[in-house]
């Protein structure tokens, strides 16, 4: 693909995400629990069961920030991956969690009740915090990964690895009622856009134009 190509993906994925965040936060804000939120909801406790329960809350801390933070330690630890992946996926992954906390601190969603609620979790609920960090963290490491390493066979299983935990990670969060439907959304589209941008300034930095 050449730089020209990439350029126009990344300008419709960046204008496509913040246009479908910029119709979630309206909606919301005419609203605050909207009929679509409600039906996936119940349908989604209905399928409640306690083995999944076990599979779901751990699926859900893989996007914590404590999580985050050892993967970023590890990188950051091993001097064959410091330079290339430790300190990009740091500092986007950092900068990441500064941007979802004021979106929160601007929309001030209140969360769904306790009362569905199967773990505690504080703070506000629009967007997702933990749909955005995963989808930018996992997302920046199938980028760095698909660039450094060697082995495409290694590279392909990992990418769709972390592909199935970004989802798998929004998805958790609806699962254990701490979040509605539509956070997940505002977090994966205001994520897709925050990827791209870092993306763009990365390579900006490095000079260096990659294939995805």
């Amino acid at each position: 693909m050449n730089s020209e190509s990439k350029k126009q993906i990344r300008a419709v994925i960046i204008g496509g995400a913040l246009l479908c965040f910029a119709y979630v936060a309206y909606q919301i804000s005419a609203a605050e629990v909207l009929s679509f939120d409600t039906a996936i909801r119940e349908w989604v406790y209905a399928r409640r069961n306690p083995g999944l329960n076990r599979v779901l809350i751990t699926i859900t801390y893989l996007g914590n920030w404590q999580m985050v933070s050892l993967m970023g330690i590890f990188l950051l630890m091993v001097k064959s991956t410091r330079m290339n992946m430790g300190i990009p996926f740091a500092v986007i992954s950092l900068s990441s969690i500064v941007v979802y906390k004021a979106a929160k601190e601007i929309f001030q969603r209140p969360r769904p009740d306790f009362a569905v609620r199967l773990i505690e979790e504080g703070g506000y609920s629009f967007p997702s915090g933990h749909s955005m960090n995963g989808l930018v963290c996992y997302g920046i490491l199938i980028y760095l990964i698909r660039r450094y390493c060697k082995n495409r066979k290694l590279a392909n299983v990992l990418t769709g690895l972390l592909g199935f935990l970004i989802i798998a990670i929004g998805c958790s969060r609806v699962y254990v009622g701490v979040h509605y439907p539509t956070d997940i959304i505002g977090g994966w589209s205001l994520g897709a856009a925050y990827l791209c941008i870092a993306i763009i300034i990365l390579e900006k930095v490095r000079g260096q134009k990659d294939d995805l």
